[in-house]
């Protein structure tokens, strides 16, 4: 006597190993059925309703007055600023390996025939180290006419 299964072969849920596994395979095979009788028809519980609230305008001066507006009702960082975006308060300090990638990007530069512009603590830290980086940071600096970046 063959037994024909309930379902098709690709609905069939495995055996459950757990507790948890029972119960999903019991939601899973309540959800196959739900559909398989009719009563959850794809398009009947899902309805498309368009945004009728009033557009934001989006020119920068209302973007710039809603940023403000938002940062005045949080909370301040420790810093004591509102705003994250253009707070540099908690910059981390300069690493050794960022200002060797600033002095290495600065001779690409000076060898291309370029003038390389350094941000002021890449510059003041290379003045720091002494001796080669110092020299470098001083014929920067001249070739610049003191800009930074």
């Amino acid at each position: 006597m063959d037994e024909k299964p309930t379902r098709p072969p690709e609905k069939e849920v495995a055996a459950p190993a757990t507790e948890t596994a029972t119960h999903q395979r019991c939601q899973t095979a309540a959800v196959l059925d739900d559909s398989a009788a009719g009563r959850n028809k794809p398009g009947t519980s899902l309805v498309w309703v368009p945004c009728t609230g009033p557009r934001a305008p989006q020119d920068r001066l209302s973007q710039h007055r809603r940023r403000r507006d938002a940062a005045h009702r949080s909370v301040p960082l420790d810093c004591g600023c509102r705003d994250p975006w253009p707070c540099d308060c908690t910059d981390p300090p300069l690493s050794d390996r960022m200002i060797d990638a600033g002095k290495a990007a600065a001779e690409h530069l000076l060898c291309r025939g370029h003038t390389p512009i350094l941000e002021i603590e890449i510059l003041q830290a290379l003045w720091r180290r002494g001796g080669e980086d110092r020299r470098l940071a001083q014929h920067i600096h001249q070739l610049t006419d003191g800009a930074i970046a």
